[in-house]
């Protein structure tokens, strides 16, 4: 009768010290291995070397689960906690991105209110912003003729000991409906040339007109600048385009 009940409790004992080795694993190696603590935090331990006591197979009585885990060293039960934490910090939900902030289809230059030169070439009227306007000059027929082969391309002109290259502005922002009205003689149809890009590109010039003031909400802004990227925007008031000679200039040295 002692027999059996020494088997039995022999058994239970067993049983227990399986399923705290069982808890203890999981504690300790359930993270998957590119969620494990990085090298340096804490102290990769083999359960079956720490816990030689704790081996399933062990034939070894225990006192009780209590006393088992009151004698695991603390160094195990640091990483357990360790390990635990890092579980649950990976298990939260990833805070959602703030939301993209559309990009502005205005330019800096049109974040307040602005001024803007009216200037014509051959019936068209667009504005230039002052701020990106660098100077006006008179035509000057004496423009020096360079090898090109696009027809937009007029020469160079000397002003302030920098060499400008002068383009025939209408050729390039005219409709293609409406450029059969050009008057080739380009003598005969400018008149002024506007500097921009830090003097390296002058836009001949129809005429030139007033200076005016516009506001943000005067101008209807281009959202799609897929063709004519030059375009910022149109003024209905004014009955004038908008340009963007940053762009203008960009399209020009790309071409040129």
């Amino acid at each position: 009768m002692s027999k059996d009940k020494n088997n039995s409790s022999a058994q239970t004992t067993s049983k227990q010290e399986k399923a705290v080795y069982k808890y203890l694993q999981s504690l300790l190696f359930e993270v998957p291995e590119e969620s494990a603590p990085a090298a340096g935090k804490a102290e990769t331990v083999d359960a079956t070397e720490a816990l030689p006591h704790l081996e399933p197979d062990s034939a070894q009585a225990v006192v009780g689960i209590e006393q088992l885990v009151a004698e695991i060293p603390e160094v195990i039960m640091e990483a357990a906690v360790e390990v635990i934490d890092e579980v649950k910090i990976e298990q939260q939900p990833a805070p959602a991105p703030p939301p993209e902030k559309p990009e502005s289809v205005i330019p800096d230059w049109a974040q307040t209110r602005f001024q803007c030169l009216l200037f014509n070439v051959s019936g068209l009227n667009l504005a230039v912003p002052l701020v990106k306007l660098n100077s006006v000059i008179p035509w000057d027929e004496n423009i020096v003729a360079t090898p090109n082969e696009t027809d937009w391309y007029l020469g160079l002109v000397q002003h302030l000991k920098k060499q400008v290259k002068v383009i025939d502005t209408a050729l390039l922002v005219m409709p293609e409906n409406r450029r059969d009205k050009i008057d080739l003689n380009s003598t005969a149809r400018l008149s002024h040339i506007l500097l921009v890009d830090n003097y390296q590109w002058g836009l001949a010039c129809t005429s030139i007109g007033d200076v005016i003031w516009l506001e943000q909400d005067e101008v209807k802004w281009r959202k799609d600048k897929s063709s004519r990227a030059w375009l910022s925007g149109t003024s209905l008031q004014h009955l004038c385009a908008v340009m963007d000679t940053e762009v203008f200039a960009q399209m020009l040295t790309d071409v040129g």
